[in-house]
């Protein structure tokens, strides 16, 4: 077991790690336990900053682990935008049997990882997994993949054409729900490195007829930049569709119905 395992708090574990990540040349990623799923085990990127930071310490982004697990417990239906390779997909469907995931991931790197992941973990039945970008409107975008050198989840939406960028296909959450019958979101976590503006523009209805429960997004200001979206978009819109924004911590938000 690695040293840094058996520190505590997790807040504590959690600064240690990144401090000693240097002196760790080379760790498993193979069958690495988290703390916060239920006996989940995942195969995971040994050269990817947050997978490393799974291997270290058994989760990643300590805050937002305890909030979806805690609502994971009450049940419903989960969201994973910007899924990976399934780190909260996993934790959510693990905790509770009756719990729903629909995971969408863009990066065609990571399709067949998530895909392992939610298997090995006898999820299939609970996690629905969609090759698919969410964004503002239904067509296709271009998706960068020259920042995903060593990396799973540094690539993302670009409104340049380049010889890094694969064309991806994109749906909103408005129109994806209404063609699966899904009334209601419980849990909503988006991780889109730069769009998640764009993600909560496709999914205005729902927004507007307090279909979303929570809402955990990301703003991330130098992609954001690359996209014309403006730092304060994001809280603005959802301010005006009637949600209370909480400002998390730099770069994370929380949003809830008022």
């Amino acid at each position: 077991m690695l040293i840094t395992r058996l520190i505590y708090p997790l807040s504590l574990r959690a600064r240690v790690s990144y401090r000693l990540d240097k002196l760790y040349k080379n760790l498993n990623p193979n069958n690495v336990p988290t703390i916060f799923g239920n006996n989940v085990k995942m195969d995971l990127l040994e050269t990817d900053f947050g997978h490393r930071r799974i291997i270290m310490n058994g989760f990643y982004e300590l805050s937002l682990s305890r909030e979806i697990s805690k609502f994971a417990q009450s049940g419903g239906v989960f969201f994973d935008v910007g899924a990976n390779y399934g780190y909260y997909s996993c934790m959510w469907a693990s905790i509770n049997a009756n719990n729903k995931v629909f995971a969408f991931e863009a990066s065609p790197k990571n399709i067949d990882p998530i895909k392992n992941n939610i298997s090995k973990n006898n999820l299939d039945n609970q996690v629905v997994i969609n090759q698919l970008a969410m964004g503002k409107e239904k067509g296709k975008l271009q998706f960068n993949l020259a920042t995903e050198d060593n990396q799973s989840g540094w690539g993302g939406i670009t409104i340049d054409h380049n010889t890094e960028s694969v064309e991806v296909d994109v749906d909103t959450l408005d129109n994806y729900t209404a063609q699966n019958g899904i009334d209601q979101i419980d849990v909503l976590k988006i991780d889109t490195e730069g769009a998640d503006t764009w993600v909560l523009y496709g999914a205005k209805r729902l927004l507007e007829q307090k279909k979303i429960k929570h809402i955990h997004f990301e703003v991330n200001l130098p992609r954001m930049k690359l996209l014309n979206i403006s730092p304060d978009e994001a809280p603005k819109f959802l301010n005006s569709v009637g949600y209370t924004v909480q400002k998390v911590s730099d770069s994370d938000y929380y949003a809830f119905p008022n």
